[in-house]
């Protein structure tokens, strides 16, 4: 069994929905393919972003049911409702968001012969932010300089898997 098919159950819970494919090359060597969707928020608070990753395991166990090292780049992207309070009112305004990622991580894949699996993913490594908006004043752009001085001050980005799949 060289491929795998996966999906986060728990996710759903969260408006977060990923799906991924992992194809084993000799044993050793996977490609893994990642997507996401998430829409989150009530009212008029709304987030809505998608995301993928392309990346590298290295099964030491040669086969699926293994432990792996991977290095994994990814590009996510977003929409969202942010608000500045001041004290003349509050503004609502649109902000972008995106990063472009690379992360190395580690995990273990457990495959009974039957073909599910359980897989279990941990890592840190580099993101790159961009913020951005289309509002004009004053307010919006010092929130959204603010954020991206925030987030590019450690430019850190986090990867992980909890998730159910089928190996055939």
């Amino acid at each position: 069994r060289v491929n795998s098919v996966n999906v986060n159950p728990m996710g759903v819970a969260f408006g977060s929905y990923s799906v991924n494919y992992e194809r084993l090359f000799g044993g050793y060597n996977g490609l893994l393919v990642e997507a996401t969707y998430s829409s989150m928020g009530s009212g008029d608070d709304q987030s809505t972003g998608y995301g993928g990753i392309i990346g590298y395991r290295f099964h030491w166990g040669g086969k699926q049911n293994s432990g792996f090292l991977g290095l994994n780049f990814g590009y996510q992207t977003g929409t969202g409702t942010a608000v500045v309070s001041t004290p003349a009112g509050s503004e609502k305004f649109e902000m972008d968001i995106s990063q472009v990622s690379v992360v190395p991580n580690i995990g273990k894949r457990w495959a009974w012969d039957y073909g599910l699996n359980i897989t279990l993913r941990f890592g840190v490594g580099y993101g790159d932010w961009k913020i951005t908006s289309d509002a004009k004043t004053d307010n919006a752009k010092k929130a959204v300089e603010l954020l991206d001085e925030l987030l590019n001050l450690f430019p850190v980005a986090l990867d992980g898997e909890l998730s159910v799949g089928w190996n055939f």
